[in-house]
């Protein structure tokens, strides 16, 4: 399978894992509410003084719960990813210069016109920012850094993120993953989208050899990322010895099965059937009236519910034993 394939099987395979588990869970609250707010009531009316009188509650709470938390978790990666894009785009908006000629000349052999801006600073560094117009962004001290050849590979790699519009593919990976927390699968598919499309982008360079020495001299020289990227919704441009070696050795590309264990398949299905399982026990249980009375235990006599005092236990009140 080529990276491309692993990239946009993964990234897809993430958004379907998202909208199944939604599906499921509210198919569960729809399958269960009828039975749920009967047994709920009745577990109320005795203020669920029977264990028995959980169970309802459970499993009407329990998809309910991991909707609410994962919407949650959901809302505050996008929040903090776009904060942290707005911080690291106005840091570089104050260093933004104009771009010389010959690099201006360059970008517009490339197709990027409009699209790469260039920002003083002594640090090599480029990333691809921005949701529905991708931009790039590129340090001073990355184009001191490269020669001509191994600059224009970079800029076909960031070319690629532009076209496949991986910034926003970055921001709902992450996002969706963090809300998938309790599916070990999410982190998985996210953790192969991330790499395959940096594979997926040195490919597209064809240059495998001025892509693999510019790679080779940021990792030499250092390559940190401004403040705020790391959290971000950018397409960085991660450097790696695994990378360089792939693109030295020109190896197979990343398939989808590198990241992607049989055991996050499994324990997700396995958590699957155990939200499952439960809504289906406490659905049941809620069918049928409790053990014993409708809210869990065997009401006592009416002549027994009245407060007991002293006089009670007098003779007068006992009959006499036949």
């Amino acid at each position: 399978m080529t990276p491309a394939n692993s990239a946009k099987r993964a990234f897809w395979a993430l958004l379907g894992l998202a909208a199944g588990s939604l599906v499921l869970l509210i198919f569960l609250l729809l399958w269960q509410a009828p039975q749920m707010a009967r047994g709920v009531w009745l577990a109320c009316q005795d203020a669920f003084s029977a264990v028995g009188g959980y169970l309802p509650a459970i499993g009407l709470l329990l998809p309910l719960a991991v909707i609410v938390i994962a919407a949650v978790r959901f809302v505050r990666s996008l929040v903090v990813q776009l904060w942290n894009t707005r911080l690291l785009v106005a840091a570089m908006q104050k260093r933004m210069i104009v771009l010389p000629a010959a690099l201006d000349d360059r970008i517009g052999e490339l197709e990027l016109a409009g699209h790469l801006h260039l920002v003083t600073d002594r640090a090599a560094y480029t990333f691809t920012q921005g949701l529905l117009r991708p931009q790039v962004w590129l340090s001073t001290g990355l184009v001191d850094l490269l020669d001509e050849p191994e600059l224009r590979a970079v800029l076909i790699h960031e070319r690629h993120h532009i076209r496949q519009h991986d910034p926003l593919r970055v921001l709902l990976s992450r996002s969706l993953a963090e809300a998938l927390f309790f599916l070990p699968l999410a982190g998985s598919l996210r953790d192969t989208y991330m790499a395959a499309k940096e594979v997926e982008a040195d490919q597209a360079s064809a240059a495998d050899n001025a892509l693999a020495s510019a790679l080779l001299k940021l990792l030499r020289h250092g390559h940190a990322l401004p403040a705020n990227a790391s959290l971000a919704a950018i397409g960085p441009m991660d450097v790696t010895r695994k990378r360089i070696d792939r693109l030295v050795h020109q190896a197979p590309g990343l398939r989808f099965s590198d990241v992607v264990r049989l055991r996050h398949v499994v324990a997700s299905v396995a958590l699957a059937l155990v939200l499952m399982a439960t809504s289906y026990v406490a659905t049941t249980r809620a069918s049928a009236p409790l053990d014993g009375g409708e809210c869990g235990y065997t009401t006592a006599p009416l002549e027994l519910q009245a407060p007991v005092t002293p006089a009670d236990f007098t003779p007068a009140n006992f009959d006499p034993v036949q």
